[in-house]
């Protein structure tokens, strides 16, 4: 008779628990429907030797939200699997307090006691093991929904970004068109102050504001970072501990 081996399926992302800007989702695929046509015209274009470099492959998603707020599905993920460790640790708990249950009674002595004693060990460490490490999983949960909600908001100001990018763009366009172009803009501006392009100005400091909050949230990510950090490295001190003790 020997102990039940440990089941540990792989978990499935973990869910979405906020609503998220449906405009940025229409805009990322989007996105990858450029990406993949300008990419197919540069390998054209490269096989005539130009030597282009594509765009990359990853999403809007990919390239623009996550690495500013984390994957909020995957750190929900990693609080499912501690669910699946706690389990698979309670039924070796279980599965090895049977094999102690399954010992002739007549067995008696030093080895006897030696094998009982390191059943009982292996069986406590493991339940207890599987208790403390559920606690990390509240913690998970708190990051997941820190992460997720910037991911929301970054959603947002990119939609805005883009949405007030493409705007300025055709109004600088229109006022700076024909052949004296630019020139003629900034006469227009000297004459009649900048009362004449309050919209553009706004639109400008819009940008910019925008791009100073998605800078402003890596520091953010990163302060919640570190102090999460002692409570996530007290889960693999606690994994250590465990592996350490069914090791013997």
């Amino acid at each position: 008779m020997t102990a039940d081996p440990p089941a540990l399926p792989e978990p499935a992302l973990g869910p979405e628990r906020l609503r998220h800007d449906a405009e940025f989702r229409a805009l990322d695929r989007g996105f990858d429907r450029v990406r993949d046509t300008v990419n197919t015209g540069i390998d054209v274009l490269n096989d005539l030797g130009l030597g282009l470099r594509r765009l990359p492959e990853e999403s809007l998603q990919e390239l623009v939200v996550l690495p500013l707020t984390g994957d909020h599905r995957r750190i929900r993920q990693n609080a499912a699997a501690i669910g699946y460790v706690d389990a698979a640790l309670a039924r070796y708990a279980g599965s090895t307090a049977r094999l102690a249950l399954a010992v002739d009674p007549r067995w008696e002595g030093d080895a006897a006691a030696s094998y009982l004693l390191r059943l009982g060990r292996h069986a406590a460490a493991a339940r207890a093991g599987g208790e403390l490490l559920r606690l990390g999983v509240p913690v998970f949960e708190e990051v997941a929904r820190f992460a997720e909600r910037l991911a929301v908001e970054v959603e947002r100001l990119v939609v805005e970004l883009v949405e007030k990018g493409t705007r300025l763009m055709n109004r600088l366009l229109a006022r700076a068109a024909g052949p004296a172009g630019w020139a003629v803009f900034a006469a227009d501006v000297a004459l009649h102050g900048l009362d004449a392009v309050a919209e553009l100005v706004d639109d400008a400091r819009r940008l910019v504001a925008i791009v100073d909050r998605l800078l402003a949230m890596k520091e953010e990510v990163i302060g919640w970072v570190d102090e999460q950090r002692d409570r996530l490295a007290a889960l693999r001190r606690v994994a250590d501990v465990v592996r350490a003790e069914l090791g013997r």
